[in-house]
């Protein structure tokens, strides 16, 4: 551990940040919102390498794996594979003694995951998984339930993200389950997930799925609010919704992995905490339609009064909320499966 206030550690020549797509919303938002304002504070530039999906980019794994410097000083990633870097002893953990903001966020900001103690990294923001609806298909409004995937008429004009992810706890709902029964039982998400097989056009993340939206090829999806906001902002004539059953909850996270020089680290570990700073929580997470972990900054204007958008990251009215504990451990792993299963039969 660095003692506090050792800023006067080498400055890197740069930091390398690997993050979604930079011609994506979500790469944008992070170069325009923390990188820049980063290398204007401190002068150390920041390189992006792009990386897609939801699991830990395989470069990155074998690099850890192999006790190697990693191609990256910070990882931007979902919160899932960054719970299994941390207890596979592959992120180089942060303290309050040392960066205070840590501090200041929600507890939800600190992951809780079984063999994860301290700041093994950083929870960034609140993620809500919405229905996305093509507001020519409804013109009388949008569908008050979820089950409206499963309408004959909307036989292929339905899609979901890849392995499921952000719709279990939703298809359990839907299918007449309960919250309560995940994971015990789960018997009525994988019924309804039966049914809506033949609807589903196609399973796809925000990078391939905008190409269908502009085209008005998908009437249904199941995407995070981020998502529907930028297609909605493009003049994609979407919009979102919460259904009765309610939305789910996830979040994402910036790592510092293990196998850096010191100083590398340090000055990563001070680009999280940047990223964590209110007056940056509140211009990144603003962008990109989310609630921050920082405490005390209001709803943007755009979000008052909408069901979606939560009061605090750790408000769940209305939402389907799953801890990481059991995300980490079902989600990309037997929920996955069963999935798939299902939709490659």
């Amino acid at each position: 551990m660095h003692p506090v206030g050792q800023a006067d550690l080498k400055k890197p020549d740069a930091l390398t940040v690997m993050t979604w797509p930079l011609n994506s919303l979500w790469g944008k938002a992070l170069k325009e919102c923390v990188s820049d304002l980063f290398t204007f504070s401190t002068g150390i530039p920041v390189r992006h390498v792009e990386h897609t999906g939801v699991d830990t980019p395989p470069e990155l794994l074998r690099a850890c794996e192999k006790g190697k410097r990693p191609p990256c000083d910070v990882l931007y990633c979902n919160t899932v594979p960054a719970i299994r870097m941390a207890r596979s002893g592959f992120t180089d953990c942060l303290s309050c003694e040392e960066f205070p903001v840590l501090g200041k966020l929600s507890r939800r900001s600190q992951p809780v995951a079984e063999g994860l103690s301290g700041w093994p990294f950083v929870i960034a923001y609140d993620v809500r998984y919405v229905m996305m609806y093509r507001e020519a298909a409804f013109p009388d409004g949008p569908p008050p339930s979820w089950k409206v995937m499963l309408d004959p008429a909307l036989k292929g004009r339905v899609s979901l993200n890849p392995g499921g992810k952000g719709f279990f706890p939703i298809a359990q709902v839907a299918g007449g389950g309960a919250i309560e029964d995940i994971p015990a039982n789960m018997d009525a998400c994988w019924q309804f997930l039966t049914l809506l097989r033949p609807q589903i056009r196609i399973l796809e993340f925000n990078r391939k799925m905008t190409e269908y939206v502009r085209k008005g090829e998908i009437d249904v999806h199941c995407t995070v609010l981020t998502n529907v906001m930028e297609w909605k902002d493009q003049g994609y004539e979407v919009s979102w919704h919460v259904p009765e059953e309610g939305i789910s909850v996830g979040d994402d996270a910036l790592i510092v992995p293990s196998g850096l020089p010191e100083s590398v680290s340090y000055w990563a570990k001070r680009y999280v905490t940047f990223a964590m700073e209110r007056n940056v929580q509140q211009a990144w997470c603003s962008r990109l339609g989310l609630c921050p972990m920082h405490e005390g900054i209001g709803r943007p204007k755009r979000f008052l009064g909408d069901p979606s958008y939560p009061d605090t990251a750790d408000d769940y009215s209305g939402a389907l909320f799953l801890p990481n504990k059991t995300l980490e451990k079902y989600e990309h792993g037997l929920w996955r499966e069963n999935f798939n299963q299902i939709f490659t039969k």
